[in-house]
Formats: C-alpha cells, structure tokens, sequence
C-alpha cells in the first residue's frame, strides 16, 4: 500500500500529491498533539470526578471512572454525558441529595474544563498563547460544537505553520527578551 501510495508522488502530477502529503503530515501532527492534550484533560476530570464520587460513598467507583475517562474524552460535551449515568447511580444511592451534588460537580468540573484545563492545555502542547488557544476553542464551538472543538486548535495551528507564523515564547535561542 505504500508502495502504490508512493507511486503517485512520481506521476505526472507529483506537485499535486507532494503538496497533499505535506499538509497531511502537518495536519496529523498538529491533530495528534491535540488528541494528547485532551487525553491529560481526560484524567484530570475523571481524577477530579472520583474524588468526589468517593467522598459520597457511590458504588462500583472503579467502573465509573472508567465510564468517566472514556467519556471526558469527548471535550466539553463527555462531562454532560457522563452525568446522566451518574445520577442514575447517585439517585439509587442517596435520592435526590446526592444527584443535585452530582449536578454541582459536573458543573465545576465542566467549567474548570472549559475555561481552565483545556486552553491551558491545549495552550502548552501547541506553543499557542492560553488567549488564542481560549478564542479559537470558542469560535470553534460557537460555529461548530463539538467539532469545533475537538478540529478547532489543530485547523488553527495547522494554518498558522503552512503560513510560516512561529512563536518564540517570548524568548529568543539564547534565551534573551525579545522586543
């Protein structure tokens, strides 16, 4: 298969595929450095989630952490999901009491997700300043939901490296200020 692949880059129209090839190497990278980000942010919620699952005395917390992790993979939208099976469990443990603690946590916990976690995040694994990263995530997620969030930062890195834009943290190689 990568023989035939490579086969095209020698055809007639090898400037065509050449071009397709790099901006799909760039784009995996930029999407997999992405998909690492949101697998920190992934812990972090269901670190955060057990916790307070412990602290109330659920059940099987094993099974629900994993249910978590698996779902806090999905950003933003992983946490909501997750809270419907959670206070299935909560209201057969302590009744209502303990669904409106659980509404609580996941509303922490999607706001620390979403205004902290994952520009920070996704900030730091992709040489974005936290800004751009937080302005992208909302624009992304305005115009188009999850998508926008899970494709947002790596289109905008994406397009940022294809136009030659480099940022230097403020620093230059020798480690002096820049002006």
């Amino acid at each position: 298969m990568q023989s035939f692949s490579q086969s095209f880059i020698d055809s007639k129209v090898s400037w065509l595929f050449s071009d397709l090839a790099y901006f799909g190497k760039k784009f995996v990278s930029t999407f997999g450095v992405v998909i690492e980000a949101q697998f920190f942010i992934a812990i972090c919620n269901t670190i955060l989630t057990t916790i307070v699952l412990v602290f109330m005395h659920l059940p099987q917390i094993p099974v629900l952490a994993v249910m978590i992790f698996i779902l806090s993979l999905i950003p933003v939208a992983g946490v909501i999901i997750s809270f419907i099976p959670l206070s299935l469990v909560g209201y057969s443990v302590g009744g209502i009491t303990d669904v409106i603690y659980l509404i609580i946590t996941i509303i922490i916990v999607h706001a620390l997700e979403a205004y902290v976690l994952n520009p920070k995040f996704m900030s730091s694994r992709t040489n974005l300043p936290i800004f751009y990263t937080f302005v992208v995530l909302l624009i992304g997620e305005h115009f188009f939901g999850v998508w926008g969030l899970i494709c947002g930062v790596p289109v905008f890195t994406f397009f940022l490296d294809i136009m030659g834009v480099k940022y230097h943290h403020g620093f230059d190689s020798d480690h002096k200020v820049l002006r």
